[in-house]
């Protein structure tokens, strides 16, 4: 209360400092950092160096104003508690900050510690010990706090991928784990449980999200899907979804082998998946997001590329730069990546073979998104998936109902009216001719009632 306040007699400290008005703005937030890096403190303004009030009169912005001093000086931005107090004849703005739990804390581009009644600069040989000891963990190296048991973990994954290439002598998924070092202190980290979790209930930020859109804006849905299993299983089923919702030619040449020609190349868009699971900020709370349009296809990752690499000079030769270790490290022994920070090169060098333009690399709205463009080839059939063949064998026939029969699977029960609607430049007569032909192989069959049943995969 103001009559406590009145009593009590003020002298500055390791813990407490007096200024008589704003005036002094950087000496105060100077001294707000030091307290920070110490055990924390208070700064009252309104008093002089013996504790007397000097009539300090708040202004209607002043606090406000002294607000974004500090924010726009100190580095991680301080939050302190300000309250104004009637005081005497005037006011006085107690202004009360905690230690941080993230030192050092700059101001002005500088460290203080409060030592005694003074606020010292911290050499830098200081600054780097209160760095190492202060530093937490990478996101992918923090312990899940929640009960993670053995059987939420894919343990046919981590035995399959120890059998092949981690070779561990070990056969336990704990003992397994540890030795991957994704395991510590009787729990998993987050790269264990995102590499390996049979479903992610607990980090919906590492959901992928995926979705076909109509025409070439957000405007219409035709399809969306999350995929929240784990993030190695991830990649194949994101491509699946892209296969479902993307073009093929197939061509016969002579060779043993038949050609397919995607929309995108695979090989790329593997590669471009990969390098978001792997290099996404994951202190981000956005999901990787695929959007498929009829002319382009995007992959959106959270979180700008490193500083200190260029995103105008990308495919001019560039540093590995890794931002999740321990999910790369993962990533990296079972081969799905490798370390050369050529992988932009390489989804470059896979569009210009597959005939695509080289992607647009930008970023946007704190994402890192790579645009690809359909390839230059011309379709030899226009039949929803646009199979062609160079020896006048059309076999889009085939595709096609392959392509109804993974569409029914994925949203079944569907009617006959939504698959049409899905396949919209595909003649309603030929998707009822490609549901006969399901029907009759026994792949499919219809329940329920005329009006509100559907299909099912046999």
């Amino acid at each position: 209360t103001t009559k406590q306040l009145k009593k009590m007699s003020y002298k500055e400290s390791e813990n407490l400092e007096l200024k008589s008005s704003f005036s002094d703005w950087k000496k105060i937030i100077i001294s707000l950092s030091a307290f920070t890096n110490k055990k924390g403190g208070k700064v009252i303004i309104g008093l002089d160096d013996n504790g007397k009030s000097t009539n300090l009169i708040v202004g209607k912005s002043t606090i406000e104003d002294f607000v974004n001093k500090i924010k726009n000086n100190t580095d991680p931005i301080l939050y302190p508690s300000i309250n104004v107090k009637t005081f005497g004849l005037g006011e006085i703005v107690v202004i009360e900050i905690p230690e941080s739990d993230q030192k050092p804390v700059f101001a002005f581009d500088r460290a203080y510690m409060r030592v005694g009644k003074t606020n010292i600069k911290l050499a830098t040989s200081e600054v780097r010990k209160m760095i190492k000891a202060y530093t937490l963990p990478d996101f992918d190296e923090l312990i899940v706090e929640n009960i993670i048991k053995i059987n939420d973990l894919d343990s046919n994954l981590i035995a399959l991928l120890n059998k092949n290439y981690y070779k561990y002598q070990e056969t336990s998924v704990e003992d397994i784990l540890k030795k991957m070092e994704l395991f510590k202190k009787g729990k998993i980290t987050n790269s264990g449980y995102l590499c390996f979790t049979k479903k992610n209930n607990l980090l919906p930020s590492a959901i992928v999200k995926a979705a076909r859109f109509k025409g070439n804006s957000m405007s219409k849905f035709i399809d969306m899907k999350d995929f929240d299993t784990n993030l190695i299983v991830i990649v194949d089923e994101v491509l699946g979804f892209i296969r479902r919702h993307t073009n093929m030619e197939v061509s016969i040449s002579g060779k043993p082998q038949r050609n397919e020609q995607w929309d995108y190349p695979m090989d790329a868009l593997r590669e471009a998946i990969i390098n978001g699971i792997v290099h996404r900020d994951y202190s981000d709370s956005g999901n990787i997001q695929i959007r498929i349009f009829d002319d382009s296809l995007e992959i959106w990752s959270p979180g700008l590329l490193p500083k200190e690499i260029d995103i105008k000079k990308l495919l001019k030769g560039n540093r590995s730069i890794l931002r999740n270790k321990s999910i790369a490290k993962v990533f990296y022994k079972i081969k799905l990546i490798e370390n050369w920070g050529t992988g932009f090169n390489r989804i470059v060098e896979a569009c210009n073979k597959n005939g695509n333009p080289i992607p647009d690399f930008e970023e946007k709205v704190g994402a890192f998104v790579i645009t690809f463009k359909k390839n230059n080839s011309k379709k030899a059939a226009n039949v929803g998936v646009n199979v062609g063949v160079n020896v006048g064998v059309n076999v889009g026939i085939n595709v096609g109902v392959n392509k109804v029969l993974s569409y029914i699977k994925e949203h079944q029960p569907i009617s006959a009216k939504k698959i049409s609607e899905y396949f919209d430049n595909v003649t309603q007569r030929t998707i009822e001719r490609w549901i006969k032909q399901l029907k009759e192989d026994e792949k499919i069959e219809f329940k329920g009632s005329p009006r509100t049943g559907g299909y099912y995969v046999r």
